[in-house]
């Protein structure tokens, strides 16, 4: 009778068994066989759009405080990012435009490589940055190929507030509304040889009541806040002050800007009152190294100095963030101090100048969004191309 069980016999079983560990073994071979070998076709199309994207979307890192701000070393600098904050994409920072395009400060390739490309393959690129209406264009990389990746994205650039008085109006008995606060002359009080000019800054004010419902790109942002708020870093502040040659009502009077200070505090009396809210100075420059200062249209570096129309001061971003301690309730005071003198004998002589401490309500010029001498932030429009092979 015919042997129909089904059975397999013992040499087939050890066989299939043989083969089968066999073939196992030689699958978890394969893969290791192309372990270093590289595509010849890389697409660099796509790694320049991921490197548009994390400059033109993220803010960077560390941002507390900004990488961009002077006080964050090269060396502690994680990632490159342009946006003011990640609520902001495609809205571009200055000052961090200014820093990434500083050539001087980074190497090209490494510091790029690490920080804005990624990746270990030694990629080459160009990146570029134009604003509308100008035909400078800032650069970084290599001179561009043949072949290449590329992307190309439409950004918006947020510009700085600045603040300008203009007094060359002015004469010996009036000066015009808004001005005619700041510029003691007449019969106003005020004729003494040391006045001078305060800006005040209330960093809350400036975070609580920003236009378009607070958003970042339209804010005035001189004081970057404690904590990891969703602004990563404090603007530069430009104050130029123009026609100050109308002001003296003796022609025989010589103006120097003798100093600089910044005065802080947390307290919101008034300083019309006769209770100066402010302690310090926590800063008195008469080297003025920490600004950019300009009289006359000449940068100088020392004070004092003499004044005929105009003298222009830029405070830096991250300078006031760290006057403040990084505290959003912290009020600063920036005051320019001006001595006068007599022309013929360089003797102290009283006059009629700038004097912003009897303004109210805290004798200072208030940098807000209200003050009708204030050029609020805006957003200018560019283009920044990306090309990596």
């Amino acid at each position: 009778m015919a042997d129909d069980a089904g059975n397999l016999s013992i040499d087939f079983l050890a066989g299939f068994t043989i083969f089968m560990i066999t073939f196992i073994y030689v699958a978890t071979l394969i893969p290791g066989l192309f372990i270093g070998l590289q595509s010849s076709s890389i697409d660099y199309d796509a790694v320049a759009y991921r490197t548009g994207v994390v400059l033109t979307e993220d803010p960077g890192m560390p941002y507390n405080p900004s990488w961009e701000s002077p006080s964050v070393a090269d060396s502690q600098i994680l990632r490159f990012g342009l946006a003011l904050s990640k609520d902001t994409p495609n809205i571009l920072s200055y000052e961090k435009i200014n820093r990434f395009f500083c050539t001087t400060e980074f190497v090209y390739p490494q510091d790029y490589q690490s920080r804005a490309v990624f990746g270990d393959y030694p990629y080459l690129f160009n990146i570029s940055l134009q604003m509308a209406g100008s035909n400078v264009t800032q650069s970084v990389g290599d001179v561009l190929p043949e072949d290449y990746g590329y992307s190309r994205r439409v950004i918006k650039v947020k510009e700085h507030s600045n603040a300008t008085l203009d007094f060359s109006n002015c004469n010996l008995l009036s000066c015009p509304s808004p001005l005619a606060q700041y510029a003691l002359t007449g019969s106003q009080a005020g004729n003494a040889t040391i006045q001078a000019f305060s800006l005040y800054f209330n960093y809350a004010d400036l975070l609580d009541n920003g236009p378009a419902n607070n958003n970042p790109a339209y804010q005035i942002n001189p004081l970057s806040p404690s904590g990891t708020g969703q602004i990563t870093g404090g603007e530069g502040v430009l104050v130029n002050l123009t026609g100050l040659g109308s002001l003296p009502q003796d022609n025989n009077t010589r103006v120097n800007l003798s100093s600089i200070s910044v005065y802080r505090s947390v307290s919101l009396a008034p300083l019309g009152t006769g209770q100066s809210p402010f302690e310090g100075p926590v800063l008195n420059a008469t080297n003025p190294s920490q600004f950019e200062l300009f009289i006359d249209g000449t940068p100088v570096t020392t004070l004092p100095q003499p004044v005929t129309n105009n003298a222009t001061l830029f405070i830096p971003p991250g300078l006031l963030s760290f006057l403040g301690q990084g505290d959003s309730s912290t009020l600063l005071n920036v005051t320019m101090q001006f001595s006068l003198t007599n022309v013929t004998t360089g003797n102290p002589q009283p006059d009629r100048y700038l004097n912003t401490t009897q303004v109210a309500p805290y004798g200072a010029f208030q940098y807000n969004y209200t003050n009708p001498n204030i050029t609020q932030p805006y957003l200018q429009n560019g283009v920044m191309e990306v090309a990596v092979w």
